[in-house]
């Protein structure tokens, strides 16, 4: 096959650096010169289970990692801006091996449940299966992957690549109950005295307002309710948002649903108040929406959103940014006297979410701050994903689901 003599090839570029600079930008710390050397001589299975060791959720990062910056952004062929394609490597081994399923050794008589299947769920699951658990979980949409499945738009990610872990759950004997919120069909406190321990990852559900005054009955929308395939398809937004948009902020969401109205012929503006140097959205990302024909608007601070004569208006404030030395970011300050209006159909925030911590409704369970992340005062029920991560990517939420289950294995 001719994509196995393209591995072999790119591989065989690795250098074998003495200091490993990958391996340490990679949060999952994958042996990234070990599977090169690997790929190198055409042990694609050795490669494979190296690769299994630290991450079992390659169909996901191979595609959605932010490689640029972390591992080949770190990458010592940078010097010559030539890094080894490290998550097109990725990506191809998850499509060789994509029915390869791990059995456990031993059977576990011992019940986890998972409450949550997006990225922390899904590895945290597999890897209690892989250990020898009866795995159980509860996820609200009828699909599992999370965000990756309900928001993450298709020019982006296969989501057919999603089966790949369904046919894994289904080999593995992970049982799950979709279509069932924890905090609303069944609660918490009712499930602890049924399983010996608990992973709780819901991830962020309700969108960050941003403080503004606006109209009161001029609608506002939000970007990952939009991006929702369960909410809205590609027609409902075609029909429902007019011809100029505006979306505030510049993370992938924002990216994502710029990307996805210049699909239906909208003009887009995205409005950021840093630069781009500051931006959470990926580099690459950034590059694909600004050849795609997105407008960005560096360093606009909205204020009011109002009505005009023939159309909405945004008005901005113009903002520099000012050295912090006690943070890695900049402070924004606001110019005096220096504002801008943008005409607009519709307004767009995409400035982060949070947790509605539904989960925990009626519960005596609570986070709990400490040496580790991932506790709660529970000791058998720990939390992962993001709703404790700082990071907020998808690699992050995989390394919390897969710690979980090694501390919950290493407890035996």
């Amino acid at each position: 096959m001719a994509v196995l003599d393209d591995l072999m090839i790119e591989a065989a570029r690795c250098i074998n650096c003495k200091n490993q600079p990958c391996v340490l930008a990679c949060p999952a710390h994958n042996q990234i010169p070990e599977l090169m050397k690997k790929v190198r001589i055409g042990d694609f299975d050795g490669a494979r289970q190296t690769w299994h060791e630290t991450s079992v959720l390659s169909e996901v990062c191979g595609v959605l990692c932010p490689h640029e910056a972390l591992c080949e952004g770190h990458c010592t062929l940078n010097k010559l801006q030539k890094p080894i394609k490290i998550g097109w490597i990725e990506e191809q081994m998850s499509i060789l091996y994509k029915d390869k399923v791990d059995y456990p050794f031993n059977k576990i008589n011992k019940k986890h449940l998972v409450i949550g299947l997006g990225p922390a769920g899904i590895s945290n699951a597999l890897r209690m299966a892989e250990y020898g658990f009866e795995v159980h979980a509860f996820e609200k949409e009828s699909s599992l992957g999370g965000a990756v499945y309900t928001h993450v738009p298709d020019f982006r990610y296969d989501h057919f690549r999603l089966n790949h872990f369904e046919h894994r759950f289904k080999e593995l004997n992970i049982q799950v109950t979709y279509n069932t919120v924890v905090g609303i069909d069944v609660f918490l406190d009712d499930l602890i005295d049924q399983y010996e321990s608990i992973f709780i990852a819901c991830g962020l559900d309700k969108p960050t307002e941003i403080d503004i005054t606006h109209d009161r009955d001029l609608k506002i929308h939000y970007a990952i309710d939009l991006l929702n395939r369960n909410l809205y398809n590609p027609n409902d937004l075609e029909e429902m948002l007019g011809k100029t948009i505006g979306i505030v902020g510049l993370g992938n969401v924002s990216v994502d649903i710029a990307r996805t109205l210049i699909r239906l012929d909208k003009e887009v503006h995205i409005i950021y108040r840093r630069t781009l140097e500051e931006a959470p959205a990926s580099p690459s990302e950034i590059m694909e929406a600004v050849n795609e024909g997105v407008y960005i608007h560096e360093l606009f601070g909205p204020v009011n959103f109002k009505k005009g004569q023939s159309s909405k208006v945004l008005d901005c404030d113009r903002t520099c940014l000012i050295k912090d030395p006690d943070s890695s970011r900049s402070k924004v300050e606001v110019l005096k006297d220096q504002s801008v209006a943008f005409n607009l159909d519709d307004l767009i925030f995409a400035t982060g979410q949070k947790s509605s911590y539904q989960v925990f409704r009626d519960s005596k369970v609570h986070l709990v701050k400490g040496k580790e992340d991932y506790l709660t005062n529970y000791p058998s029920i720990f939390v992962g994903g993001d709703l404790v991560n700082k990071e907020k990517r998808i690699v992050d939420a995989m390394v919390s689901g897969q710690t979980v289950a090694k501390l919950i294995w290493e407890s035996l």
